[in-house]
C-alpha cells in the first residue's frame, strides 16, 4: 500500500528529516560509505536566498565519528552539507566552504606529548600538550539539478584525495598524515533529476527518497510510494517524512517555497524579457550606428564625386568650350554649371 511523504527536495521537509539523528546518520553514512558511531549538528542554517533569483541553499553542518572500513580506526570528521534546488552559482558554494576552513571551531581538542620546561623546576619534561586539531572536511552538495555545462548522468559523484607520487605512483600512507587531511577535502555530489524507481546499489536505493519520479499526483509536496517494500533501513531513514505530512507548520513552510518559487520563476520570466527587449534595442542601436557610418562614408563619396565633376567642368571651361555644351554634357542647367565653375 503506497503511503504519503513530505518530499525532501522542499528545504522545510529536508530539514525535517536531518533534524531526526537517526535519519541524518543513515542518509550520510550512505553517502559517506562508513559507519557513523556519532553525529552531532553543529550548525542548522535557515535557508540563504539569493535576492533577485530566488535561489535558496540550505546549509547543515555536522560533525561525525566515523570508522575506517579498512583499518576500523575512528576519526572525527565535519561534514558541510549544502542543498540547493535551482541553478546557482559556484562562488556561493566555494565561498561557504572557505569559511569553514578558516573557522578555528572546526576543530578537536586532543592532547600529545611535547617538551616543555617546567617554570618551577626549570627542567625539560616530556608531558602532555592540549592542542587544537582541525577537522577532515568531507563536503556534500545535493542539487535539485544537474550540471549546467556537461551531461553526466550519475545520480551519486565521489571525488576523494588520491594522493600520487612524482612518477604518478599512489601514496596511501599520506591519508593518515593529520597535516595532509586538514589541508584537503573530499566531495560528494548528488544530481536529484538522475536518481531512478528501483535501484541497485545501496547508496542509490536510501537516495531514492529524493527521486522525484515518485512525485504524488495530488501534490509537488508529495511523495507517494510503497514503504513496505523498501529495506528497514530506508523504512527508517523517511520516518520523519512520512510524520512531517500531517505536520501543520511543515506542510505551511512548503506552501511558503511554492508561493517564493512561483514568484521568483515569475520574476525570473519578466527579468528575461527584458533582457531580451534590452538585447534588442543594442542591435538595433548597433544597427543605426553602422547604417550611419555607411552614410557618412557614401556622403564623402559623393563630396569626392561632386568635386571630381567640378573640376572636369573648369577644365573644359578652360579650353573654351562653350557653357552651354558644358551644362548639356552633365545634364544641368547654365546657370548652376556658371556658379559651380564660378563664372558669373
Amino acid at each position: 500500500m503506497a503511503q504519503y511523504l513530505a518530499n525532501p527536495i522542499y528545504d522545510s521537509a529536508f530539514k525535517y528529516m536531518m533534524q531526526n539523528e537517526r535519519s541524518a546518520t543513515l542518509l550520510l553514512s550512505s553517502l559517506l560509505q562508513r559507519e557513523i558511531t556519532k553525529l552531532d549538528i553543529i550548525a542548522n542554517d535557515t535557508p540563504v536566498i539569493e535576492e533577485k533569483s530566488g535561489v535558496r541553499i540550505l546549509r547543515l553542518d555536522f560533525a561525525a565519528t566515523v570508522i575506517n572500513p579498512d583499518t576500523k580506526d575512528s576519526e572525527v570528521i565535519t561534514i558541510e552539507l549544502q542543498k540547493s534546488y535551482l541553478d546557482t552559482e559556484i562562488m556561493r558554494f566555494r565561498t561557504y566552504l572557505g569559511r569553514k576552513y578558516a573557522d578555528p571551531n572546526i576543530a578537536e581538542t586532543v592532547y600529545e606529548k611535547s617538551w616543555r620546561k617546567n617554570p618551577k623546576t626549570k627542567k625539560f619534561e616530556y608531558v602532555d600538550v592540549e592542542k587544537e586539531k582541525p577537522l577532515h572536511i568531507v563536503a556534500i552538495y545535493i542539487l535539485g539539478h544537474t550540471f549546467q555545462e556537461i551531461e553526466i548522468d550519475k545520480p551519486v559523484i565521489y571525488n576523494f584525495a588520491n594522493p600520487v607520487g612524482i612518477q604518478s605512483e599512489p601514496i596511501a600512507d599520506v591519508m593518515k598524515s593529520h597535516f595532509f587531511r586538514s589541508l584537503t577535502h573530499d566531495t560528494i555530489i548528488v544530481q536529484i533529476p538522475y536518481l531512478k524507481k528501483n535501484a541497485q546499489t545501496k547508496v542509490e536505493q536510501m537516495l531514492e527518497a529524493f527521486c522525484q519520479d515518485y512525485t504524488s499526483s495530488q501534490s509537488p509536496q508529495l511523495l507517494e510510494m510503497n514503504i513496505a517494500d523498501k529495506p528497514q533501513e530506508f523504512q527508517e531513514l523517511v520516518r520523519p517524512l512520512v510524520y512531517a505530512v500531517a505536520d501543520s507548520e511543515v506542510r505551511k513552510v512548503m506552501d511558503i517555497e511554492d508561493e517564493m518559487s512561483a514568484y521568483f520563476q515569475n520574476y525570473k520570466s519578466v527579468t528575461d524579457e527584458v533582457e531580451v527587449l534590452k538585447e534588442m534595442a543594442e542591435e538595433y542601436k548597433g544597427q543605426a550606428e553602422e547604417y550611419k557610418g555607411q552614410a557618412e562614408e557614401y556622403k564623402g563619396q559623393l563630396q569626392e564625386k561632386d568635386a571630381q565633376i567640378i573640376a572636369s567642368m573648369k577644365t573644359m571651361h578652360s579650353f573654351g568650350i562653350p557653357m552651354k555644351k558644358i551644362a548639356e554634357s552633365f545634364n544641368m542647367d547654365v546657370a548652376e554649371v556658371s556658379k559651380l565653375v564660378g563664372v558669373s
